[in-house]
């Protein structure tokens, strides 16, 4: 009998807290790495990407091991974070709201260097607001971006992963009108499906992979939504991933102090979320989130989320980040 991995009274004590280096370091993304053992978190008001490493008793240590700051035109604004193993050395993206995404490399000693391996920008690359980034697995062979101000899901083909190349043409733009302002996007571990976080509308629409005899073989979603979450209590909705074995869906709030928790239903390639939350998870102070909200209704509340096996991360830029445990 499968183990199961979500049980929701768990969350609501975080079993560790990161605060943020200094009250310039908003934290808008986050990401575990492929083994688990770096956490990386985006600060966009101070242009910095920190490294955190996860210790020997489990927990990740209080201060970052490394950090990629902002150097000329670079860092302008990193907004989201994506790991994926490759060949050479695992692949660090982040993505700059200044449409831009820079591509960076682990080193020997756990480092990622002060400058990307690689850059997808240009006007060939259609990146526009550039808010959401993630590797596309179970391959990690695509790269997907949500635009914010278009309004689509751009994919990027890698051409080499040693050098690290990419195609600077989107080998698939998918666009729909449950989109409203895509602000963050997800993949479930087994890449078929495929969630975005529709901040401007307070949705969230889930996609399909299509079958390889559909699509020519080519990489392709859609191109209709499974399943849009129109749940009232979706505020700004930032960012969402799946659960690895059970697809749960968690959305963040950018607009309210929690994050959701979706269920699905179906097997296979019938499977659907429930437009109810199976629960909603507090995670800042309330005051400091009520005095944030009042000067902007956008935010106060989490918004980067990042899930490896039975560990769920989430920041803030007003706290940092908490990390929960999922047990069985």
């Amino acid at each position: 009998m499968r183990r199961p991995v979500l049980d929701v009274g768990t969350w609501h004590d975080p079993v560790q807290g990161l605060g943020r280096p200094s009250k310039l370091d908003a934290w808008e993304g986050v990401a575990y790495s492929s083994s688990g053992d770096v956490m990386a978190l985006a600060a966009s008001h101070s242009d910095t990407v920190f490294l955190y490493r996860r210790g020997s008793d489990g927990s990740f240590e209080r201060r970052p091991y490394s950090r990629i700051r902002g150097t000329d035109s670079w860092l302008r604004y990193p907004h989201d974070v994506a790991f994926a193993p490759a060949e050479g050395g695992e692949l660090l993206a982040v993505a700059h709201r200044h449409a831009a995404i820079a591509i960076y490399r682990r080193t020997g000693d756990g480092t990622f260097g002060a400058s990307p391996a690689f850059a997808i920008r240009g006007p060939q690359t259609n990146l526009s607001f550039s808010d959401g980034v993630a590797f596309v697995p179970p391959a990690y062979d695509h790269l997907a971006v949500c635009n914010l101000e278009t309004e689509t899901i751009s994919f990027y083909r890698m051409l080499s992963a040693s050098p690290v190349e990419f195609d600077l043409n989107p080998v698939f733009e998918l666009r729909h009108a449950s989109f409203g302002q895509p602000d963050g996007l997800g993949f479930s571990a087994c890449g078929q499906w495929l969630a975005v976080a529709n901040h401007g509308i307070h949705t969230v629409s889930i996609f399909r992979r299509r079958l390889r005899m559909f699509s020519r073989g080519k990489l392709r979603y859609g191109p209709r939504p499974v399943s849009v979450l129109q749940d009232a209590t979706l505020r700004y909705p930032h960012s969402v991933a799946f659960t690895p074995e059970t697809n749960h869906l968690v959305v963040t709030n950018a607009g309210a102090n929690y994050f959701s928790v979706y269920a699905p239903h179906g097997r296979g390639r019938r499977l659907r979320w429930s437009q109810i939350p199976l629960s909603h998870t507090i995670v800042g102070p309330d005051a400091m989130f009520r005095e944030v909200n009042a000067r902007n209704r956008m935010e106060g509340g989490p918004k980067g989320v990042a899930i490896h096996r039975d560990s769920v991360a989430v920041c803030c830029p007003e706290y940092g980040a908490k990390i929960y445990a999922l047990h069985p």
